[in-house]
């Protein structure tokens, strides 16, 4: 038997709830809590509001799944199903019918909440109210950015809980060709904006035009038609301008390896699961103010950013980039260091241990 199994005998239930399985940012770094949890020895369940493509991840850990759009009008079986944890993690906002349901029962809930203003604002009549949960509900934000979204709507304070990512740097061979390598990764939408770094893009001189290439990774499937038109228009009119689809978690991170720069030119964006990976992986990350990473970065000096929506600056930092890429190792180097005080699985994962072992 191995220690893990070993674990698994005297480690307590865990229920995981979640609003979905995607290949998204919040789904993605709650797997990871998953498997820290499951390296542990905890023995772990998870209720998904929608399937999705993390399912096979989970079956690998032979963690039991069950698809569950509702609760409320499935209380009473909810209730008896909760009562064989000790612990149970919900995942984003979205899961607020869970919560609900949560505040009338004993056992110690970790709401960990990734949303940004807007969709606070949306569910505000059928969210609960944050100044009037019971002690069993312990509200945790994923960034700076939601907990002020929170101060500001609810006048409430919660605890910080960023993401862990498991380190997979490489010393990488870096670019070396003559042209310039932009990433952008993200769903097609208003909120990502990719519109507005189409429009930087086209407001570029035309020989730093010539000296870079720029990739764009996302859904093709489910998308905004006013952003991703605009994309897909750019790549049939530049030879320089690459649609590459939609990627797995690998896939992406190999491209962050043969790029020299990732740009999240987001309206709104509370902490970009993109921008810590490219951070991770020692390359230089662009970013607009809005994003909750930003609170992290120093302009030119761990990274860079431009305010949002500001698609002169955009472009004038775009030059900058393409201009002095060679000169800005230092930047890169500064940029990991974020990853690793803030988002590496090494700090993430005795947080959450510690959690775990404290509210059981």
């Amino acid at each position: 038997m191995d220690l893990r199994e070993q674990n698994k005998i005297q480690k307590k239930r865990i229920l995981v709830i979640t609003h979905q399985l995607s290949r998204t940012g919040a789904p993605i770094v709650l797997l990871d809590m998953i498997h820290v949890f499951w390296e542990h020895g905890y023995q772990i369940e998870v209720i998904t509001m929608l399937d999705g493509e993390l399912r096979e991840e989970l079956e690998k850990m032979q963690i039991p799944i069950t698809v569950q759009e509702h609760f409320l009008q499935q209380a009473d079986e909810f209730f008896a199903y909760a009562r064989e944890f000790q612990f149970i993690v919900a995942n984003t906002l979205v899961t607020f019918e869970a919560i609900h349901l949560l505040k009338y029962m004993q056992i110690p809930v970790l709401w960990w909440l990734h949303e940004g203003r807007q969709y606070f604002e949306y569910f505000q009549k059928v969210l609960p109210d944050f100044r009037e949960l019971p002690p069993n509900i312990h509200v945790f934000s994923v960034g700076h950015y939601v907990r002020q979204v929170i101060e500001e709507l609810y006048g409430i304070t919660t605890e910080l809980l960023h993401f862990g990512i498991e380190d997979e740097y490489k010393d990488h061979q870096k670019n070396t060709e003559n042209k310039v390598r932009f990433l952008t990764a993200g769903t097609y939408s208003k909120v990502k904006a990719q519109d507005i770094l189409v429009e930087a893009i086209r407001k570029l001189p035309k020989d730093y035009q010539q000296r870079a290439e720029f990739f764009f990774c996302g859904n093709e499937q489910m998308y905004d038609e006013s952003i991703f038109l605009p994309v897909k228009k750019l790549s049939e009119e530049y030879e320089n301008v690459t649609l590459l689809h939609q990627l797995s978690r690998t896939e992406t991170l190999e491209w962050m390896e043969r790029c020299d720069c990732l740009v999240v030119p987001s309206r709104i964006d509370p902490i970009p699961t993109v921008a810590v990976e490219m951070m991770m992986k020692g390359n230089l990350c662009l970013c607009t103010e809005v994003c909750g990473i930003a609170h992290y970065i120093e302009d030119g000096v761990n990274g860079f950013t431009v305010p949002a929506e500001d698609v002169q600056a955009l472009s004038e930092k775009l030059v900058y980039i393409i201009e002095n890429n060679c000169r800005l190792e230092d930047i890169r180097l500064a940029g990991r260091e974020i990853y690793e005080l803030y988002f590496s699985k090494q700090v993430f994962e005795p947080k959450v241990l510690e959690l775990a072992e404290k509210y059981t």
